[in-house]
Parts: C-alpha cells; structure tokens; sequence
C-alpha cells in the first residue's frame, strides 16, 4: 500500500505470510466477533460477514450462518450454498455435517465439531473442525461458525 509519511515523503509498505496454519483460538476470534455482530444487527449483518476483504474473511477462513432448521443464509465462500437445506448434507464420510454442528450448538451453546469438506479454491475434501455458536437476535435464532482446515 502507498501510504504519506508525515514530512510528506511517499513510501510502499507491505507484508506477505507462506503456508500459515489458522489455530483454534483465531477461529473463536472470529465467531465469537461476527456472533456479537448478528446478535446486535441480525440479519443487517449477513453483508459485513459476505465483504471478501472484510474482518470475517482471512485466508481460507470465513463465516458461514445457519438458522436452526438448517437452512445456510450466509456462506461466503460457497455462495451457491445460500438458501439451501444444508441439513441433508454429508460429507465425504457420509456424516451429517450442518445437522451436527447446528444439533451441537443449539444444546451446548457453542461447540466444536469435526468433518471432511472442501478448502476454499480446491475440489478434494479435507479434515475440517469448525466451531459454531448459538446467537439470538430478537426472536431469530442463528447458528454461526467459522473453521480450521487441517493439513495433514
């Protein structure tokens, strides 16, 4: 980025990162702020979560909300997933992956789960935990999770 100093003098400043591997304490980071988010602003919120250089979004991490019927309503990296029975869905071991975490979830409050899924840009399933919180917004009830793919 081109940035002024303050004696007027013009600089490019940078940085880049290799191969980082996400922890588990980002990803609650993550959903624990876009869960403040939903609760406060409810569905106004679905945009800033979508933004692809937004704070919900680093790398190949990103919010996806659930309702508790296991409709997906925000899925940034997936978008084709939006308004879909997620429900149903398996993964590549035949596990019933939103019907998990949003079971999960919606008694404990928050949880962590594990399944098989597709890393962002690529088309071969990858061990995933992903972690998922219950959020009340007025008399909306919402699941939003966020995850780390695992890299063998």
């Amino acid at each position: 980025k081109r940035v002024t100093f303050p004696n007027g003098k013009q600089h490019l400043v940078g940085a880049g990162i290799y191969n980082m591997q996400m922890d588990k304490a980002f990803i609650v980071d993550v959903v624990d702020r876009a869960s403040a988010l939903v609760a406060e602003r409810g569905k106004a919120a679905f945009a800033a979560l979508r933004e692809k250089t937004g704070p919900f979004r680093f790398m190949d991490v990103y919010v996806f909300v659930d309702t508790p019927d296991g409709v997906e309503v925000v899925n940034p990296a997936q978008p084709s997933l939006e308004g879909m029975k997620v429900a149903a869905l398996k993964d590549a071991s035949g596990k019933l992956v939103a019907r998990e975490y949003i079971a999960a979830a919606l008694k404990d409050g928050s949880a962590w789960t594990e399944y098989t899924w597709y890393k962002p840009g690529d088309n071969t399933p990858v061990r995933k935990q992903a972690y998922v919180r219950k959020v009340q917004s007025g008399q909306e009830t919402y699941i939003v999770g966020s995850g780390v793919y695992l890299e063998e």
